[in-house]
């Protein structure tokens, strides 16, 4: 290994004459990390700094991913800077090299080199805003392009993984930007059998892994391909990846993925996710199984081989993809409809969508593949021309049944299930037992959707296990946190909720009244029952959580709507056309910079 070459590439080290970096290199030592392996733990003492030549990290604190390290990147500094323990967990995403100096060493050739110093503080700071944001809350990483490497592996003999790297490769820029690696490919080059090198640490094994690990210096994307679940390519393939795709028929009954059972043997901390071959109009019976069988944290569809599938595909596993999600606010929530009128009009694609309340009815409207226009025909039916939330009862738990509304859900929605839509959604309610946020991912999209809009004391709490849920926005009224944890690309939040819209103009001026709502004087209109009753189960989400909620976007928008009262159902063209014209005036402008 050429050490002086490797440092070379390291950013804090640009500056450096060529002594200092021979100085620097002799205190070098190389160290090998393999898939899951921990470089160190939170609390332990700080005896290295470390320099990632190929390779990922994941960076977590408490289970919660902060970010990735990758090549030529620096891990460690800021505990041997400071001579602390250390405050955060580190594991290797899959099998990379580093090299690790130590702390003594390292702390005086700093001194001596003020301009490494200088780069380092730098760093320190700038790496302490990406992982943090002003709430001091972990958050991952806002980076858009992926890169790195990725591993499709076929789920059995009648799948070609081959054929779905072939298709990715042109989807993301082709050649030289991406670089395919198959079995075949490593023995053209290197001998019949050589792939099948066993990942033994033999001089053989290391070979190749060194020269895998150079494809990385020449390619953004390096896509490795294996013929089958269980020959040592493609347990090589995992090892090498950063993101691992596991193709799948979706109408076939689950099987076993020997490579897979290997992995996790190791500690496999990649993320693993679904590619399910499914025709168009075909049933997915077998999805949630199929993810339990593999450890997926998430699913694709993909029609055979349908190019904008493929594309979609290629999009969220590069970090490109759109995700939007929209906010709770009642009636307000029609301005989302514009919104996606004007994505729909720039041809800018949404690949993810979540929701909470009223955002979990349009997003799940998205979800569907409904467009605007069918959009806002269902909302007028709904909220306007019936009113399904009319079914008023004496209030034992609540001023409504929600039994019609339900009805309604379930006419629009039908029996779709969410982990089975060729869109990926989610939504979220309160647990009003443990106080917890739920994340609905899958299950019957009518009965989650309608839990998610269960205002408290407006319509009753829907029991599940026990518990009792209702409505998203009591603890997460923009979602943005799940959607930046999916790890698909950049994201549009939309904002519809009403911070200092619930006011009671001229009155308690001289003294408090506390009669003033029920004998009320004013011009406008007075809060109603049911807007108190939205603004109370909201108000900390609206409020306190707020903040980090925005911070997680990429995109924010917030709509102009404040003086549009919750329940002004009968103002939703209004709405529509002011969403569609901000959204419009924000999106115009940068639309060349979104994947298209």
């Amino acid at each position: 290994m050429n050490i002086l070459a490797a440092l070379e590439q390291v950013s804090i080290f640009a500056k450096l004459s060529d002594t200092a970096l021979q100085s620097l290199a002799h205190c070098a030592e190389p160290l090998q990390l393999n898939t899951g392996d921990a470089l160190y733990l939170k609390g332990d003492p700080s005896l290295y700094f470390y320099v990632v030549l190929h390779g990922r990290l994941r960076v977590s604190l408490l289970d919660v991913m902060l970010g990735y390290v990758g090549r030529h990147q620096p891990i460690g500094e800021m505990d041997v800077i400071v001579g602390e323990v250390r405050n955060t967990s580190v594991h290797a995403v899959r099998d990379s090299l580093l090299l690790r100096f130590g702390a003594s060493e390292f702390l005086n050739f700093i001194q001596v080199n003020a301009a490494s110093l200088l780069d380092l503080t730098r760093l320190v700071i700038n790496r302490s805003r990406h992982f943090y944001n002003q709430n001091n809350n972990p958050k991952a990483s806002k980076k858009r392009d992926f890169g790195g490497t990725l591993a499709v592996i076929p789920a059995s003999s009648g799948v070609s993984a081959i054929q779905l790297a072939e298709a990715l490769v042109e989807h993301l820029d082709g050649w030289p930007e991406t670089r395919l690696i198959t079995a075949a490919h490593v023995d053209s080059i290197f001998g019949d059998g050589v792939a099948q090198t066993p990942l033994d640490e033999s001089a053989n094994d290391l070979h190749l892994r060194e020269w895998l690990a150079s494809l990385e210096e020449r390619h953004h994307y390096v896509l490795y391909a294996a013929d089958n679940d269980r020959d040592p390519w493609s347990l090589r393939c995992l090892h090498q990846a950063d993101r691992i795709l596991i193709l799948a028929e979706a109408t076939r009954l689950p099987e076993n993925v020997p490579v897979l059972d290997a992995l996790h043997r190791s500690g496999l901390i990649a993320p693993i996710e679904l590619v399910l071959l499914r025709s168009e109009g075909d049933p997915s019976p077998h999805t949630l199984a199929w993810r339990e069988e593999t450890g997926a944290r998430a699913h694709y569809f993909v029609h055979p081989w349908a190019n904008a599938d493929i594309s979609a595909l290629a999009r969220q596993i590069s970090g490109q993809g759109v995700g939007l999600v929209l906010g709770g606010g009642g009636a307000r929530g029609f301005a989302h409809i514009g919104l996606i009128r004007a994505l729909e009009q720039l041809q800018i694609p949404v690949d993810i969508v979540g929701g909470t309340s009223m955002g979990a009815f349009v997003s799940a409207l998205v979800a569907c593949g409904f467009d605007s226009v069918e959009m806002s025909h269902i909302a007028h039916e709904t909220f306007v021309a019936r009113n399904y939330l009319n079914d008023y009862t004496v209030p034992k738990v609540s001023l409504i049944r929600g039994a019609r509304f339900h009805k309604r859900l379930m006419s629009v929605f039908g029996h779709r299930r969410i982990e089975e839509l060729r869109r990926t959604f989610y939504c979220i309610s309160t647990n009003l037992t443990t106080g917890n946020p739920m994340i609905h991912d899958r299950g019957t999209l009518a009965t989650w959707v309608g839990t998610s809009m269960s205002v408290p004391g407006v319509a009753p709490p829907v029991a599940w296990h026990g518990d009792l849920l209702c409505d998203g926005g009591v603890v997460n009224n923009l979602p943005t946190d799940v959607m930046r944890n999916l790890e698909r690309g950049i994201i549009i939040a939309s904002n519809v909720s009403m911070n200092g819209d619930i006011r009671a103009p001229g009155a308690g001026e001289e003294e408090p009244d506390q009669m003033a709502l029920l004998n009320w004087k004013g011009t406008k209109r007075a809060p109603s029952l049911s807007e108190i009753l939205m603004r109370t189960a909201t108000l900390a989400s609206d409020t306190t959580i707020q903040m980090s909620s925005i911070s997680n976007a990429d995109i924010y928008l917030r709509m102009p709507i404040a003086d549009i009262g919750m329940f002004d159902w009968h103002r939703l063209d209004e709405l529509i056309e002011r969403g569609y014209q901000y959204g419009l005036e924000l999106l115009t402008p940068i639309r060349d910079t979104l994947p298209r």
